[in-house]
């Protein structure tokens, strides 16, 4: 979807929520004025304070809201709202006695970590920062000295949303190089590798694995807790494995997660000083990503040959579906818009499999499963390329352009399998009593490698939108509340924020139930009383059916209901970054209109209320 299209299609609700908000709004302000002024009395003063609204926005002067800006970093600063930012370096200094950098792959944990603490923490900055000072200026009656002064009402709530975003963007930005740097640094490291670690790999084993006249093989130092398999040239020359267990003979394939499960490579080079020769490792290399994924269309092949939308169920609480291992059940992906222009060589694949065994034998050994491009028209297969799977790591499998067909006839990637941009990969596990689970994002193909610090500074845009709707909330909230209530409002508003996602299932009915796809609240209630479980159904009948009526209508309601709340975990794209994949424009773009679309209407709303309130008697 285009910006312009996603902007067109979000003008109507943005329309009717400012419309609901801004009602909702009067009304609170009419109730606020109402034991002061009387009904009739109420009712002119809100119609005043409108007409005037119109003119005090008109004539809006930038100067003066720089100057409430300027106000209030200088109060913020002066109540110490620095202390944030000294407590994230403290925590970075105590995390590297808890963060593990011996595990296979170690950068999510840290990644995850670091955007975590900053998250949270600039979030409480900026609760704390926005919802005391209004209050506490009123408190003090230090107010005064600036209503009393031509400033309006408007250029107040903005100059203190605006000063307070200043406040707390400083430490954000300090924040992210501190953190950037900690997770660089903290898992930078190298190994070493002598002549008695490598041995020479003998003719006939250079002849099967295709290797040039001479080349060595051995392992490096252990470092971080692991070590990597190493095959260098006869000039020295050569890069450590990853992880690649189709070379590993199957008496250590039950410790190749422990000794050569890593996520990343060096480089190795030979220095020759004084007739001896040193290696030299490189610093670690891949540990770091931000792939722009291809993803697919997912379908599955049950035993039966029968093709539907879920897989084998093998009772883990995911939203993955299982290929069982030995029959026709295979995992279906449909891949479009695969261009010649970015794929020149062949297709970069990457899977992430989860296993689920049956048997106890070999757990910790990889799994064999195979794949088998199609041409989604004309149904023409290659020949299945095998491939081995492991828990928790990811497999690249590159697919060259020149393939063949199970009869051995020659075909070509873009000629012969991919029609109008798109092609058919089927993925099935050869053992049985052994499952592969995927999801729609855990099989993709790798269109590029963007840079990991542009989509770590990524990240810390949505948090720093997320700092300025906390910010927005807060002062809004202050504008009639006391600052320890606002605070407490701004939380809960966060709070709902966060959990929009689960009350949005819980709305449109995506958990778990049996008589509609979910159970309602108030067929919860029935069967908590009746003690019915929820895989049992609800007794045919008009009561069942107006309890269902009922749910559907406060499902309803609750869904219209929380188009009013941001959605924060939306915003937030810490686990994709720690996952390794680029977030692209336009889902930032989308994160910026959806703060405008709610910071908006709040400022209005925070306007209108303060506006209402008669500081100075």
């Amino acid at each position: 979807m285009t910006i312009l299209a996603l902007a067109t299609s979000d003008t109507l609700t943005w329309l009717t929520n400012v419309a609901v908000i801004g009602g909702v709004a009067l009304l609170v302000c009419f109730l606020f004025a109402l034991p002061r002024y009387g009904v009739l009395g109420a009712g002119d003063k809100i119609f005043s304070t409108l007409q005037s609204a119109f003119g005090d926005l008109l004539y809006l002067s930038p100067r003066r809201t720089l100057a409430m800006a300027y106000l209030a970093v200088k109060e913020s600063v002066r109540k110490q709202a620095i202390v944030g930012l000294i407590l994230f370096l403290l925590v970075l200094a105590l995390a590297l006695w808890f963060l593990d950098p011996d595990q296979s792959d170690p950068s999510p944990l840290y990644i995850t970590f670091v955007l975590s603490a900053v998250n949270y923490l600039i979030l409480l900055m900026a609760v704390i920062t926005s919802a005391f000072s209004l209050p506490t200026d009123m408190k003090n009656r230090t107010i005064y000295t600036i209503v009393t002064k031509p400033v309006r009402p408007s250029e107040v709530i903005l100059g203190r949303i605006l000063g307070f975003t200043a406040v707390c963007t400083v430490p954000l930005v300090v924040m992210g190089l501190s953190s950037y740097f900690f997770v660089v640094r903290s898992l930078d490291h190298t190994h070493v590798v002598s002549e008695s670690d490598l041995r020479v790999i003998s003719p006939q084993e250079l002849t099967i694995a295709r290797l040039p006249a001479g080349s060595k093989e051995g392992t490096t130092s252990v470092d971080r807790g692991h070590s990597h398999r190493i095959i260098l040239n006869a000039a020295g020359e050569g890069v450590t494995e990853m992880g690649d267990s189709t070379r590993i003979a199957d008496d250590e394939a039950e410790n190749f997660t422990e000794r050569f499960g890593q996520s990343h490579h060096h480089k190795v080079t030979a220095v020759d000083r004084n007739g001896k020769r040193t290696y030299v490792v490189g610093p670690a290399e891949g540990q770091f990503h931000a792939r722009v994924p291809i993803r697919g269309e997912l379908k599955f092949r049950g035993m039966d040959g029968a093709v539907n939308t879920e897989g084998v169920n093998v009772g883990n609480w995911t939203k993955r579906g299982y290929v069982t291992g030995g029959t026709l059940s295979a995992a279906i992906y449909t891949f479009h818009d695969v261009d010649e222009a970015v794929f020149p060589e062949g297709l970069r694949l990457q899977m992430d499999i989860r296993l689920f065994r049956t048997t106890k034998l070999g757990l910790n050994r990889p799994v064999l499963g195979s794949i088998v491009l199609k041409n989604p028209l004309t149904g023409l297969a290659s020949a299945p390329r095998n491939f081995s799977a492991r828990e928790y790591y990811t497999l690249d499998h590159f697919v060259p352009r020149k393939l063949t067909d199970a009869a051995g006839k020659e075909l070509d990637l873009f000629r012969d399998l991919v029609h109008d941009g798109s092609v058919v990969l089927e993925l099935q596990c050869i053992p049985r009593s052994q499952f592969f689970g995927v999801g729609p994002e855990d099989v993709y193909l790798l269109a590029r490698e963007g840079r990991f610090d542009v989509n770590f500074a990524k990240a810390f845009l949505g948090i720093w939108l997320q700092m300025v709707l906390t910010i927005v909330l807060g002062v809004v909230w202050s504008t009639f509340l006391s600052g320890p209530v606002a605070m407490l409002a701004t939380a809960v508003s966060i709070i709902g924020a966060v959990l929009k996602p689960t009350l949005v299932k819980i709305a449109e009915g995506d958990l778990y139930g049996t008589s509609v796809k979910s159970g309602g609240m108030l067929e919860s209630a029935v069967r908590v009383v009746s003690q019915k479980s929820a895989a049992m159904e609800l007794d045919a009948g008009t009561t069942t059916d107006v309890i269902l009526w009922i749910d559907g209508v406060l499902a309803h309601a609750i869904r219209r209901l929380l188009d009013f709340i941001p959605d924060f975990s939306a915003m937030s794209d810490i686990g994709s970054i720690a996952r390794g994949f680029d977030v692209p424009p336009q889902l930032l773009w989308e994160h910026v209109l959806q703060t405008g679309g709610f910071a908006i209407p709040l400022f209005l709303i925070g306007f209108l209320v303060f506006k209402l309130v008669e500081v100075a008697k």
